[in-house]
């Protein structure tokens, strides 16, 4: 048997595809590692977009802070704190535009679609229906919030001044009592209870 000339041997057969065809397995593994990073990252991406809006909140750049915290609830919804902060930026004009106070209520209410556990969520709505002078939405609101948040002494002290304004002297008595339950020394309560006869 004869040996092959290695001369003669054939030369290897060069792929001439192009680069990125030639890598596609890589960049199918890129786009897998992009998306599920997207899902799984998701909460970090929309907290990192909602500390930039505090940040421009507090350089008084309010127009930028707010583009920001609507950003952060697109893209992670479940975070309580963007609809927060989108919401207290409007419930600062909400005093004197009864328009804007009703975007702030739509803000909350969206954001307690998405994050119904959250007690700080329905203590801004209830005290946006406070400012509006809406004082049974209010109560509701004040009460959800004092559920979520039981030990919060100041959700039970609005529900109770917000049951007052509505005329609901005996709910606003029960609320005050609780107040008492959390801080015993709160004198608003004492003085409201003994003066309206509780």
């Amino acid at each position: 048997m004869s040996a092959i000339d290695p001369g003669l041997a054939a030369a290897p057969v060069l792929d001439e595809r192009p680069y990125v065809i030639r890598t596609y397995d890589r960049w199918i593994i890129l786009v897998l590692v992009v998306v599920l990073g997207w899902f799984l990252f998701r909460p970090l991406f929309g907290f990192a977009v909602y500390y930039r809006g505090v940040s421009f909140e507090r350089m008084f750049q309010l127009q930028s802070a707010q583009h920001y915290y609507i950003k952060s609830t697109r893209i992670y919804p479940k975070l309580p704190e963007g609809w927060q902060g989108w919401a207290e930026l409007l419930m600062m004009r909400a005093p004197s535009d009864a328009v804007v106070r009703r975007q702030a209520v739509t803000v909350l209410q969206r954001g307690m679609s998405y994050n119904p556990h959250s007690g700080v969520l329905a203590f801004d709505l209830g005290r946006t229906y406070f400012m509006g002078k809406e004082y049974a939405k209010a109560t509701q609101a004040f009460v959800q919030s004092a559920q979520l948040m039981p030990n919060d002494m100041f959700s039970w002290d609005y529900a109770a001044w917000s049951s007052l304004h509505a005329g609901d002297v005996p709910n606003a008595l029960k609320y005050w009592r609780q107040v008492l339950r959390i801080d015993p020394g709160n004198a608003v309560a004492h003085r409201q209870i003994a003066h309206y006869g509780g």
